[in-house]
């Protein structure tokens, strides 16, 4: 089995510690700070994918960030499969409410999906790319700071799962411990 390596499209940001990076006060400083978070999440979980999404200027959008990770112990097929993922999803920008990533952003809450595939193109707008690149189970989180979403970010594996309390209950401390970072950083004029 080939496995790929993803160390060639990471820039250096990505070694160093959320902490390490002064200051976040701009949206390309929390992209990074966001593929920081995703890679993080990815390595220390199953997560094949993991993605963000960002509400545009005037608050009306989320729209996909140019941070995402894919897993680094997939094989290069498994790999080229999310690349196409991201690639054809940027074309998707979601209303409050509309698909997965914007009921997150409304109801600033968790949700599982244990298959997008087989959703209603209502329910998980990307179904058809789902289908066609064999993307299954998803779990999204908001990121919160000061009771406003900051952003969206989704992970994805290429099976099926029925919500699994461990796995949910992983990402979502990791992303805590983002908000908790960036909140303080916040509270201290470094954001």
């Amino acid at each position: 089995m080939t496995h790929y390596s993803f160390s060639q499209f990471e820039p250096d940001i990505l070694a160093q510690p959320l902490s390490l990076i002064q200051p976040l006060d701009s949206t390309s400083d929390v992209v990074a700070a966001l593929n920081i978070l995703l890679v993080s999440i990815c390595d220390k979980t199953e997560w094949e994918y993991g993605e963000s999404w960002l509400p545009n200027a005037t608050h009306t959008l989320l729209e996909l960030s140019p941070a995402w990770y894919i897993n680094r112990t997939l094989t290069m097929n498994q790999a080229i499969l999310w690349m196409q993922f991201q690639v054809w999803s940027r074309a998707f920008g979601l209303r409050l409410s509309e698909g997965m990533p914007g009921r997150i952003w409304h109801f600033q809450k968790p949700e599982w999906l244990e298959d997008v595939s087989a959703q209603s193109e209502t329910c998980f707008l990307r179904n058809q790319i789902a289908k066609v690149l064999n993307v299954k189970a998803g779990f999204g989180v908001p990121i919160l700071v000061s009771a406003q979403v900051l952003a969206v970010v989704v992970f994805f594996m290429s099976k099926t799962r029925s919500p699994d309390p461990p796995l949910m209950a992983q990402t979502q401390a990791i992303v805590r411990n983002f908000q908790y970072e960036f909140s303080t950083r916040m509270n201290y004029g470094s954001v």
